[in-house]
């Protein structure tokens, strides 16, 4: 059922090819992960290769938590970020489901930059749609963003993801702000326990211009206990 709430594009998130909503029992995974770079929604977090972990705790009713910790670069330090997340998900049909839950995103040295999303969404076999809805995005003004995600087999062992996100800021502080997109693919696949991803992203202007650009090419391989 895991899919990136840190930012809706998942990072993690082209792991969609697992349903959202899992069988009805209480279990708690998690996963350490080795990125290439940290990188969400167009912006690059963290340029240098960084080393995450996030835990999670289901219940049989559908009812979820988790943490996520991560290193990251904002105005000029670098620092910790650690993200709260909760909610429910469940199952519509044997091929449909929705999902709601509420994030909390914390950065140790730029409390000003803290903020929390309010998200919601419905997954298919393999794609899923969700809007996210922040009040105050990085600590500035209200916006909404639009995740479309996806993963299509290719071999046994071979599928490959995709997504397109769409950030729309309302008006800050009386002034309009234009939207920004965002797109990735990759090639994932599983040997035993780890998730390896290898592919490419690129962005469509950007809402935060002092974030640096990400790398073209992004990478990760994710062990899963």
């Amino acid at each position: 059922m895991y899919f990136d709430r840190r930012h809706g594009t998942i990072l993690l998130a082209f792991a969609l090819t697992l349903p959202l909503y899992k069988d009805a029992r209480a279990q708690t995974s998690g996963d350490l992960t080795l990125v290439s770079e940290y990188a969400g929604r167009g912006v690059a977090l963290y340029t240098r290769p960084a080393l995450q972990l996030r835990v999670e705790h289901d219940t049989a009713a559908g009812w979820y938590g988790g943490a996520f910790a991560s290193p990251v670069t904002l105005d000029n330090r670098t620092q910790g970020q650690l993200t709260a997340y909760a909610g429910r998900a469940r199952r519509l049909t044997s091929t449909l489901s929705w999902d709601a839950g509420v994030t909390r995103n914390t950065y140790l040295r730029d409390q000003g930059r803290n903020y929390h999303e309010f998200y919601a969404g419905v997954a298919l076999q393999r794609a899923s749609v969700r809007l996210f809805y922040s009040p105050a995005y990085y600590g500035e003004g209200r916006s909404v963003y639009l995740d479309l995600s996806g993963g299509y087999p290719l071999t046994d062992t071979v599928r490959l993801a995709a997504h397109v996100g769409v950030l729309h800021p309302f008006a800050y502080d009386g002034v309009a702000a234009k939207d920004s997109a965002d797109v990735r693919i990759a090639l994932v696949t599983d040997v035993g326990d780890v998730t390896l991803q290898a592919g490419w992203q690129a962005r469509w202007r950007t809402y935060l211009p002092e974030f640096p650009k990400p790398s073209a090419f992004t990478a990760s391989a994710s062990y899963h206990f």
